[in-house]
This record gives structure tokens, sequence and C-alpha cells, in this order.
């Protein structure tokens, strides 16, 4: 059983807003965020970049075999063996990189394939250079300077990744060059400022799209959570347009404690769609939205005073609230309510009842006393509503009707059939669920 009232500091939702709003102002180096925030970042991050991530890993593949093409046709390339590791294995490397791309779906795993594809690019482009013709070694270093362009600003990799990769491939570039291809002092100076300059301005490209990245993340985190805050101050639940959790909690207090009051009696409906579950799984949750919009709507009828009120309670529960009304009245309104949403003839074939959706319904009434409390009152609605879903479901039981072993069906069935709106979602078939 749920409390009633939450405070409304401390919430996580509160203290994510709280951790945005002081990253927004704060000038770092890169918005750090916490554990919570990080993962919301990477989900984000991997969805709006797994299609560049694999457009410019085709394309890099297509640019690394023209190259090989060209150098076959123009320059002095190794031949044989050394030829065929430098490009075929590369090659294959980076297509394996590709196909893995469209398959994995983690940012953390897709960023270490693009690092893997980038180590395999530049270690061929190494062992090229390495089986060169002497003096032709210079020659690679364009191709190491295009390796680390795109490894820093068009991968899409992450710094913390791209990074590493573009010193790992400068790094073996540098180390072979030194080792077994003796250059003159200006050549050596030529290499070493192209490289550098390479990955300062690269690093600092990269550096720069990260952290727009995040702070991006950031303002529309920060919209979605103010968003979220203005729907719960106005009070309405977005999606069945009924009083939501924080107006009912509120209202629910103000009205136990004016019925204490005035002496006056308070029912409490509480109302649960039966096996939402199976038929979310069954035909999609977003189905199961429509149902609830338009259960919401018939919900919203039971309010007929000021000092009612209709409110969604939590997931496919509903709590209506009717002030002075005793248990017969309100037995009687909830037997109406759940011929109507019957009626509606809103289809679910998973369910164990029958092929619409229905509801079952418990209902309590009480003087609220001071030796009681509104807690105590909703947890006897929400044992009624328990003891109406294990009699069989699409059903109301009330206090009376439950010590008497009897449900509200009898009692209302002279209770004339309402006129109702018969909205089909899906067509009924012959199918069985």
């Amino acid at each position: 059983m749920q409390t009633m009232i939450t405070p409304e500091t401390g919430t996580p939702e509160s203290d994510e807003k709280q951790e945005v709003a002081r990253l927004l102002v704060r000038r770092s180096f890169l918005p750090h965020f916490s554990r919570q925030l990080k993962q919301l970042f990477l989900q984000s991050y991997s969805h709006h970049n797994r299609l560049r991530m694999r457009i410019t890993l085709a394309l890099g593949l297509v640019i690394y075999l023209l190259c090989g093409g060209g150098d076959i046709l123009l320059g002095p390339v190794p031949t044989g063996a050394a030829g065929l590791i430098g490009y075929g294995f590369t090659a294959s490397v980076i297509a394996g990189a590709l196909c893995a791309v469209f398959w994995v779906k983690r940012d953390i795993v897709m960023q270490f394939v693009y690092a893997v594809a980038a180590l395999a690019a530049g270690a061929g482009t190494v062992w090229l250079a390495h089986n060169s013709p002497p003096g032709a070694v210079l020659i690679y270093s364009l191709g190491v300077v295009v390796i680390l362009f795109y490894i820093y600003v068009i991968s899409g990799m992450r710094i913390g990744y791209a990074l590493p990769s573009a010193l790992l491939v400068t790094g073996l570039y540098l180390a072979d060059v030194f080792m077994y291809h003796p250059l003159s002092m200006a050549a050596w100076h030529m290499i070493i400022v192209q490289l550098a300059v390479t990955n300062l301005v690269g690093a600092y490209a990269g550096y720069r799209l990260e952290k727009e990245a995040r702070r991006s993340f950031l303002d529309g985190r920060m919209v979605r959570l103010l968003n979220n805050e203005m729907i719960e101050l106005v009070g309405v639940d977005e999606l069945t347009g009924l009083a939501n959790r924080r107006r009912m909690d509120e209202f629910y207090v103000n009205t136990w404690n004016r019925a204490q009051r005035d002496k006056a009696e308070l029912a409490l409906l509480l109302i649960d769609v039966d096996c939402l579950t199976l038929l979310n799984d069954h035909l999609g949750r977003h189905i199961g939205d429509i149902c609830l919009r338009k259960l919401g709507a018939v919900i919203q009828h039971c309010r007929r005073r000021p000092g009612d009120l209709a409110a969604r309670y939590e997931g496919g529960k509903f709590l209506v609230l009717l002030y002075s009304c005793n248990e017969r009245h309100a037995r009687v309104i909830a037997e109406r309510l759940r011929r109507d949403i019957e009626s509606l003839n809103l289809m679910n074939p998973a369910s164990t009842v029958g092929w619409t959706v229905t509801v079952s319904i418990g209902v309590h009434a009480v003087v609220p006393s001071r030796s009681q409390s509104s807690v105590s009152a909703l947890a006897a609605a929400d044992t009624l509503l328990y003891m109406a879903k294990q009699r069989g479901r699409n059903q109301v039981l009330s206090d009376n009707a439950a010590l008497s072993g009897k449900t509200a069906r009898a009692s209302a069935a002279a209770e004339p059939q309402p006129v109702s709106d018969k909205t089909v979602i899906l067509p009924r078939t012959n199918t069985a669920p």
C-alpha cells in the first residue's frame, strides 16, 4: 500500500532537476554527470549518433579502398603479402565493425567497436609505410592525418575514446618512422609538427563537439523536467485527463478533513482495469493507452458535484471520491460505471474474463473520525478491490456485499442500461486469444 502524501523535495525528479540546473550554469571542462544522468545521456547519445556512426564507418571503408586502388595505380605501394595485409586485412576489420554497429545498441560497445576500426585503419597505414620503398614513408603521413581527422571530427566517437585511439595511431606511425626509416632533420620536424597540430586541433574539435552534445542533452532534459513539473502543478494526468496522483493526494486529505468536520459520509471507489498487463503484452502499450484514455472519459462522468473527484491512482487504477454519499448510492454508481465501461466494447483478446475491457471496483464508505486515517480508508477500498478480482473480476464489491458474499450486480440489475458510445478499438474476430 502506497502512502498518500509524498514530499515534493527529495524526490528523484527534483534531485535530477537540481543537478541539471547546476550543470547548466557551471562552466566546466566537460559537465560531469551523476551515474543516473550519465546513463540517460549515453542512451540519448547512442540514439542520435547511431546512424551517423554507421554512415561514417561505411564512408571510411569506401575511402580506404579507394586510397588502396590509388596507391596501386599511382604510387609506390607494397606488393605481395605486405599489400594484402595492409589493405585486405584492414578493410576486413572495418567491414566487420560496420556490421557490428548495425547489431549493437549500447553506446559503450559502439564506441569500442569504432575505436577498433580506427586503430585497424591506422595500423594498416603504418604497416604500408613500414613496407614502402625508401622515401615513400612521407606519403603515408598524409593518410595518418586523414585518419586522425576522421577519428576526432567525423566519426561521432566521444572524446574519451577518440583521443586514446588517435594518440595510439600517432605513436605507432612515429615509432615505425623513427626505428626503420632514417630521415633528415627537416623531414622529422615536418612530420612531428604536422601530427602535433592535427592532434591538437582535432582534440579540441572533438572536445567541443562532445561538450555541445552534453549541453544540448542538458537543455532538452531541463525542458522535459519543467514540462513534467508544469503538468504536475496543473494537477491533470496527461493521458486520461483526470486528476493526477499529486492532485488526488491533496484533494483526498482536504476532503477527509472536511468530512470529519461536517460528519459527512465519504465514499471511495477504487477501480482497476482487468488484465491490463495482458492487453499491453498482447496488442501493445499504445492500445492499452487508448483504452485508458477512453476509460478516463467515462470515469470523469462519476464526478457530479464540486466535492467529488475522479483521479488516476496509478497505472490502470483509478479513484473516485464521492462526498456525502452512502454505500448504497455509491454501489449503484459503481455498478453503472462498470456497465458503461463494458458496453464500450474495447477489445481485449487476452482477457481472462471475456473479449472486452472490463473493470473491477472496490467500494468503501466511511464517516471520517479522529480514530481513523485517510490511509486506512483507502486500504479498505483496496482490499475490497482485491476481493472482487479474486471472485472473478468484472464486478463491484462493497463493504456489506463482502460480508454477505454477494456482489453489486444483483442489486443494480434493475437499473436502466445507459446508452453509451460503443467505440471499438479493434474489430471482433473469431481468433482465440
